[in-house]
């Protein structure tokens, strides 16, 4: 069984397209924890789709990494699999290649994939996204698409819950939480991701100060120095 963890906030359609591409997965051992961290309009998105495997709360805390670990507490899975409600999986057979690479060797799963801009439900252009990481790299830039990354549940009863004091870096912590106690990045073949850049998510400039703070936080955490304030539209332009 794979958990697919998608927290949401207050976009119904985009969350749609998420959990449609999960139904479209060939692997069909898999359940879908949705966490409402809106106004309540992901629950009827994902009740309306009639799944019994897709599994729909509020969220009992607050911000989008509280929402995640509700969604930890309710999965039942062997496999955490991450998808963000504005992303989806274009490959149908990335479930099966999560499995597959999990079984042969315990780790962090990642894949590649695009960025896709988009605007009024329209598609404008995609960005290839593949860089390659080790967890020397990772200490310098988060190379990882969050909805790509999935690993074994207990590591999480090891490591514990994603860290809400990381705020805007939480997946980054995450990954080199995993790293720093020994477990192997494992890389998956082909570009299976899309990550929607939109009006919503485009923000990056109007908060540069938050983000900073939080970054500075991280890097107080693990240690890291040099590291410049970047996303991955930055990463994919100078890849």
């Amino acid at each position: 069984m794979v958990s697919v963890i998608i927290p949401t906030h207050n976009r119904p359609r985009l969350l749609q397209r998420a959990l449609r591409s999960l139904q479209l997965q060939l692997y069909p051992d898999w359940e879908a924890v949705v966490v409402d961290d809106g106004d309540g309009s992901g629950l009827e998105a994902a009740q309306g789709l009639c799944d019994p495997r897709i599994v729909a709360v509020r969220n009992p805390g607050r911000g989008q990494v509280e929402a995640r670990n509700a969604g930890l507490a309710r999965a039942t899975g062997q496999v955490i699999a991450l998808l963000d409600d504005d992303d989806w999986w274009q490959d149908p057979t990335h479930l099966h290649r999560v499995v597959r690479a999990l079984r042969k060797e315990k780790g962090l799963v990642y894949r590649g994939g695009y960025l896709v801009y988009e605007r009024d439900g329209l598609e404008l252009k995609r960005i290839p996204f593949d860089s390659q990481a080790t967890p020397e790299s990772l200490r310098r830039d988060n190379l990882l698409l969050a909805s790509g990354v999935a690993y074994p549940r207990g590591l999480h009863e090891e490591l514990g819950p994603f860290d809400p004091e990381m705020a805007d870096y939480w997946d980054w912590d995450w990954y080199l939480r995993v790293t720093q106690a020994g477990y192997p990045l494992i890389p998956l073949p082909g570009r299976g991701v899309a990550v929607s850049i939109h009006g919503a998510n485009m923000s990056y400039a109007a908060r540069l100060a938050e983000r900073k703070k939080n970054l500075e936080k991280l890097c107080a955490k693990h240690g890291l120095s040099g590291i410049e304030l970047k996303d991955h539209r930055m990463i994919a332009g100078a890849a």
